[in-house]
């Protein structure tokens, strides 16, 4: 079965995690925020889903959330089927 982003990557961000980032600009739970698929300076295509994936990951700027608790290889894994899944809904 496909990943999906309501069923599968939405559920794994904690509250706490949602609100620090919404005062960020950071629309975690926001499918249209995350699966946009404009690029940046670092990112040629989806920069929103692959910044937040990074820093969930510790590869890019600080890890979040900060403090932990981190993310799981498994969750790391499931949110990185969902971008080469073709970030859907």
């Amino acid at each position: 079965m496909p990943t999906s982003f309501a069923n599968d990557i939405a559920p794994m961000f904690l509250p706490a995690q949602v609100m620090c980032m919404k005062n960020k600009g950071v629309g975690l739970l926001d499918f249209q925020y995350m699966s946009d698929a404009s690029g940046d300076d670092t990112y040629a295509d989806h920069a929103n889903a692959r910044h937040v994936y990074g820093r969930l990951s510790g590869n890019e700027g600080n890890r979040m959330p900060p403090g932990g608790p981190y993310w799981s290889q498994k969750m790391l894994s499931k949110f990185a089927d969902w971008m080469t899944g073709g970030f859907l809904a």
